[in-house]
Formats: C-alpha cells, structure tokens, sequence
C-alpha cells in the first residue's frame, strides 16, 4: 500500500470496519475502497479481514499487526513533510514567528498588515499555539521568534527576551452579578462563584491555579476553552466570572459585560523571544526593531 491506501486502511478500522462509514469520511467510493482491500489481500496472499455474508467483521491478527505499522508509518510521513516544510523555509529565508492566537488578534493584526506591505521582501511564516505549545517548539528550534506569556522560563543565557506589552488578568461577569458594582475585587471574594479561564494548555490557566493558592482563594474553575468567546458567554445569564486577559474587552459589548480588576491582579505581560547569536540576519534584525519600535 502507498501512503494514501494506508490512510484509507486506518479509516475502514477506526469507522469500525464499516466500509459505507469510511468511504463518506475520506469522500471516495465504497466500492473504490473494498476493491482495495481485495487487491491488497490478493497480491500479497494475506487476509486483513475476518467477513461475514461478504461484509467486513474485525480485523484477522495480520491486519492489526498491519494496522499498527500503518499508524507509524503516517505519523513518520506526516513528520517528514512537516520537516520538509520547515527547511524548504529556511532555505527560503522565511522567517518563522510563533504567536498565541488571542495576542495575535489584540495586538499584532495591525502591525503585521503594515509590515507585509513596507517589507515585501520578507517573508514570515506565523504559526499559531498555546504559549505552552508554542515554547516547546521554540526550544526545540523549530520557530525563529516567538511571543511568550510572562513568566517565560527561558534561559537568560541563551535567549533574549523583551517586553512589549504590559497588562493584567481581569475577571469578566454579567452586569446584574453581585461584585459588578465594586471598583476591584479581593480574590476571595469569588469563592462561592464558579470559575472560567483558558484550558490547561495555556499559561493562564496554570496563573489563576497558582494565585488561587498563594491568596487562599477557594475558588474553583469550573469552565475551561481555548475560545474566549465561549468563556465570556458563560458569563451572560449565570453568576460565572471569567478570569481572562484585559484587552479582551476591547471586543465586548459594554451593555452585556462588566470588567473588575483585582486587588493583587496577575500580571499578563507579553514577550518577544528570540536566541541569542552573534550575528543576526539583515531580515532578522529588521523584523526584530519593527516589532519593538511598533510596541514602544
């Protein structure tokens, strides 16, 4: 099998053996898909299905053994051309940024528009991933630049790192909640209300955990998404309080949704990061002063 036919393999097993299910999902033919299996089994001599009344039962234990080499083999494949993609960059000179997705929306959609037009001869590849996701790749040399959540935990040594905006988590509630009439808000003042922020995948998640503990809040999450535009509707007719960065109410309706800030608030400082060389590239060293002379 080639690697289409071992994909086309995966899916007949994980739609249950199901050759009608199958076919829909990978939008080919149902008869296009069993002629390969029989042309497989065939040519080779090998049986990857038990059948009953001429439709497929289970896997035969060749076909499972098959079915794991399968699986290995894509996810290689699918490596392969993500390194492909990733070189064929570099030798293109692309550079390759890292940014979460909601600091990409609030603070670099206008800078970006600029940059492509004033610099048309660079190129830049952004890839975006939670902080957590995208540091590890960063780490990993896999990003050129990346904009990290404070604290980075980078090491000072190897990366530099500067800020370029200075904010803070705030917590978002209805307009009728019992705490929107306050100017700002003591942590343990949201005990007994439940809890939305970001899933476990982003930093924010891990500094509401950490400051619930070190203020000896109570409080629990109860809601978690990577969308922050769910987590702020969890707040319309329920006495949620989403605790998310500022600038995210730059985008909701006044009337809807009220903003407190905190006593001791978390502190949502954003970072540029790059490693530290000798010797930067012309197109480095103009994407990197762009960045800093836009947020300065």
């Amino acid at each position: 099998m080639d690697i289409t036919q071992l994909n086309y393999f995966i899916n007949i097993v994980e739609c249950g053996c199901n050759l009608s299910l199958a076919a829909k999902k990978i939008h080919i033919s149902q008869s296009a898909l069993s002629q390969m299996i029989t042309n497989f089994e065939k040519d080779e001599e090998l049986s990857l299905f038990y059948r009953k009344n001429g439709r497929l039962e289970e896997m035969t234990p060749s076909g499972i053994k098959l079915y794991r080499y399968a699986l290995d083999i894509l996810k290689m494949h699918d490596e392969m051309k993500n390194m492909i993609r990733k070189e064929s960059s570099k030798q293109k000179g692309t550079i390759r940024l890292g940014v979460p997705s909601l600091i990409l929306r609030v603070f670099f959609s206008n800078f970006f528009s600029k940059f492509i037009v004033e610099n048309p001869e660079i190129k830049i590849e952004i890839v975006e991933d939670s902080c957590n996701e995208l540091r590890r790749m960063f780490l990993q040399k896999d990003l050129d630049y990346v904009v990290l959540i404070e604290p980075t935990n980078l090491d000072p040594k190897a990366y530099e790192e500067h800020v370029i905006q200075i904010d803070e988590l705030t917590a978002f509630m209805s307009t009728t909640h019992d705490l929107s009439r306050k100017n700002k808000i003591n942590w343990t003042e949201i005990d007994d209300y439940p809890i939305a922020t970001f899933n476990e995948s982003f930093v924010t998640n891990d500094l509401v955990k950490r400051t619930f503990k070190e203020q000896n809040s109570n409080a629990e999450i109860i809601f978690t998404s990577s969308s922050w535009d769910f987590l702020i509707e969890t707040t319309r007719y329920s006495d949620t309080i989403a605790i998310l960065p500022s600038p995210i109410g730059r985008y909701l309706n006044s009337e809807d949704y009220v903003e407190k800030t905190f006593k001791n608030p978390i502190p949502f400082n954003v970072l540029l990061c790059r490693p530290i060389k000798t010797n930067y590239s012309v197109v480095e060293t103009n994407l990197h002063e762009s960045v800093l002379s836009y947020f300065y």
